[in-house]
């Protein structure tokens, strides 16, 4: 099976004989024994919660394997193309969808983290400022050098995105953060999503994994539309008991936004030029284009106006490589 950006392997196997997991089973080869050790343990952690993570059926972590309750092929993104597609009815479909992503996020941030083993977190416990620093890190060597044709940052400019990176650094880390929150991290077999690809997942500011969602380009939707989204995600963290002031929440979320949406470029970047699949290149016009937007709307108005400038420049061109 395509593992799309990962370097895990996954086979579809049938089942000879009568099987506790049914005709087929998902057979996964990860790259490393910490890898699987953390997606075998918060399985089980997650699973016993009453998470919407895949059934494991067996695991061994030495060699680095696991099999896995056989999802299908429908992720999210392809659930959320076709709904568009049908438009009236479908719209409404599409919409209602990702209202219930993000009331089962909030449950999977706050209930995820109680009891949790940390140590599971073999990428780090905290999604701190290392953190941070390292997603800006890969859109400066990946993106920037191969995409970018005018100057590079200047000191001014770096000094902007330190303080950024600070800035993020004292929002509160109080719950579990998937740390890839996209709709094609998420299946969709039934009625409902599945939670995939969260072996990466750490303590982290609730925000994160919301901009993950809302501003990838699959979602599709428009400032106006992920409104109403971000309201019924608030109202499930309240449910959940952790209520957060909206004005409080969205002053953050927007310095997030950039991040991680500067993060995404970088990995396209990467994933084409070292991995050779150039397939990725595709996602990056339109990965633009929201940038594009949201300074248009003054939603990356933070108080950086040197890092402000030069983004408003390195993100003007038309997402092809510059060699």
């Amino acid at each position: 099976m395509t593992g799309g950006g990962s370097a895990r392997r996954y086979f579809r196997m049938r089942s000879l004989a009568p099987a506790p997991w049914g005709d087929t089973v998902v057979g996964v080869i990860a790259p490393n024994a910490a890898e699987a050790r953390a997606f075998v343990g918060l399985t089980r952690h997650l699973g016993a919660a009453g998470l919407p993570v895949p059934r494991l059926f067996a695991s061994d972590e030495q060699e680095c394997m696991y099999l896995v309750e056989d999802l299908g092929d429908v992720r999210l993104s392809d659930r959320l193309r076709a709904w568009r597609a049908e438009g009236g009815a479908g719209l409404a479909k599409a919409r209602a969808a990702l209202v219930a992503t993000v009331r089962w996020l909030a449950r999977f941030q706050v209930r995820g983290g109680k009891g949790l083993d940390w140590t599971l977190c073999f990428e780090g416990v905290e999604l701190s400022g290392d953190a941070f620093r390292g997603d800006l890190g890969l859109f400066l060597g990946q993106y920037v050098p191969g995409f970018v044709r005018g100057p590079g940052p200047d000191a001014p400019v770096l000094a902007d995105l330190e303080r950024l990176i600070e800035r993020l650094d004292r929002v509160p880390r109080q719950h579990l953060c998937h740390r890839d929150f996209q709709t094609r991290n998420i299946m969709w077999p039934h009625d409902g999503p599945v939670f995939l690809d969260y072996q990466g997942c750490r303590r982290g500011p609730l925000a994160y994994d919301l901009a993950s969602l809302l501003y990838s380009p699959d979602s599709g939707l428009t400032e106006t539309e992920r409104e109403p989204v971000m309201t019924a995600y608030l109202q499930a963290l309240e449910a959940e008991g952790a209520r957060q002031e909206p004005d409080s929440f969205c002053r953050d979320f927007y310095a997030i936004v950039l991040v991680r949406r500067l993060q995404a470029l970088g990995a396209y970047a990467r994933i084409a030029a070292a991995e050779g699949k150039r397939e990725y290149l595709a996602k990056i016009p339109s990965a633009l284009a929201t940038l594009r937007e949201l300074f248009a709307a003054d939603r990356m108005a933070l108080g950086l106006p040197n890092l402000e400038h030069w983004l408003r420049g390195a993100l003007a061109g038309d997402g092809r490589p510059v060699r």
